[in-house]
């Protein structure tokens, strides 16, 4: 077989390392598209969670800073008192805060199940959370609660037989 002109030779050494550099540059650009596409959707999921932390940060301040009117129609308690109770379950119960949530948010979830009777799937979308850890923060918390009954229950006192007050009359004759 007869080999083909020097010229030849040549012009088809030049395609072939055209095309290879060609075919290297296509790798290098899709590599760098890819680590591109990769950090902008870093940033999209950052950009969400921070997002996300901001509607939670408002969720709570409408149903507790905003007005007393909201907190007792959403927790079935005023501000003043919803703070005591807070403070109580932090100081007695020995509840804290965790690092995404804190005290305030997980007090507020436990009473906005108690007063609207709602399972965790609907209270996890109204604080933005999974039902996981709004199911974990509810059972931390009803034990934090456990924890303060004998500052929450008053103990009855039994009505005394030479009792003379007319308000007692009647819990005396239907008493068992």
């Amino acid at each position: 077989m007869a080999r083909h002109p020097l010229s030849a030779r040549r012009g088809r050494r030049n395609a072939i390392f055209f095309n290879l550099t060609t075919s290297i540059m296509l790798v290098y650009y899709y590599v760098w598209f890819m680590f591109a596409l990769a950090y902008r959707r870093k940033c999209w999921q950052i950009e969400r969670r921070i997002k996300i932390r901001e509607l939670r940060a408002e969720n709570l301040y409408r149903l507790i800073g905003e007005s007393d009117a909201m907190c007792i129609s959403q927790l079935r308690m005023d501000r003043r008192t919803f703070h005591i109770l807070c403070e109580m379950v932090r100081d007695v119960g020995g509840l804290k805060g965790t690092r995404n949530t804190s005290l305030e948010e997980i007090v507020a979830s436990f009473l906005y199940v108690l007063s609207h009777h709602l399972k965790n799937r609907t209270v996890g979308k109204f604080f933005y959370r999974s039902p996981e850890p709004i199911s974990r923060n509810f059972n931390a918390c009803l034990l934090a609660v456990l924890k303060l009954h004998h500052l929450l229950l008053k103990k009855p006192e039994p009505i005394p037989e030479d009792c003379t007050d007319d308000k007692w009359k009647y819990f005396k004759v239907n008493s068992y």
